[in-house]
């Protein structure tokens, strides 16, 4: 299948080992052992409400895996055309100069094409030097600090789509950045959407 881009974000509840200076390291997760580090978000529970109230949530689910038996759901309610889930994880990358994060992750969906009825969902990342405490709407109908990375609809759909961001940034004084994999709701619909997360690889450089 085509590889395709994507947007979601998570929060950090432990930090990766820092990585030797100089080197690329490389970290993969498919969350096989609870989160593995990574912690779930909605802009419904992270600071001020930015959308109407939605039932959205993220989980762990067996019901469907690209590698393994588990994934992370997105369970997206599209009844107010508005809404961001992700997950992110904290990681020490032990320098304070600039780095090169490369992400890129897999994501299950049946939305199919690029145009629906009221819109299509599309896929987030982060790369931050902290992570999100208030995500706030952007001007241009997106969320501040993330990157689109594209559409959930696919004409050869359903099925698995990799998505891949890349970015350089200063982490913060202490060595630390923040990565993000999110799903953004631009659709209408009055019903749970579920797209799965697996198989998520970052190297820092």
């Amino acid at each position: 299948m085509r590889p395709s881009t994507l947007v979601l974000v998570v929060m950090a509840m432990c930090l990766g080992p820092a990585p030797t200076a100089g080197a690329a390291t490389t970290y993969t997760y498919s969350y096989e052992n609870d989160y593995e580090g990574w912690v779930a978000k909605t802009d419904q529970d992270t600071g001020v409400p930015e959308c109407r109230p939605h039932d959205s949530s993220v989980t762990r689910s067996a019901r469907r895996a690209r590698d393994g038996v588990h994934s992370v759901d997105f369970g997206t309610h599209g009844r107010s055309d508005c809404g961001l889930l992700w997950i992110e994880r904290e990681f020490d990358v032990g320098t304070a100069a600039p780095v090169e994060v490369d992400l890129s992750f897999w994501v299950w969906s049946d939305d199919k094409g690029d145009i629906g009825t009221g819109g299509v969902n599309h896929v987030n990342a982060s790369v931050r030097a902290s992570c999100v405490t208030d995500p706030g709407r952007g001007t241009k109908g997106g969320w501040d600090g993330f990157a689109d990375l594209g559409s959930l609809g696919h004409r050869d759909g359903p099925g698995w789509f990799l998505y891949r961001h890349k970015a350089k940034l200063t982490p913060s004084p202490s060595g630390r950045i923040c990565v993000g994999q999110a799903v953004m709701i631009a659709s209408t619909y009055s019903f749970i959407k579920h797209y799965h997360l697996d198989q998520t690889t970052i190297t820092i450089s």
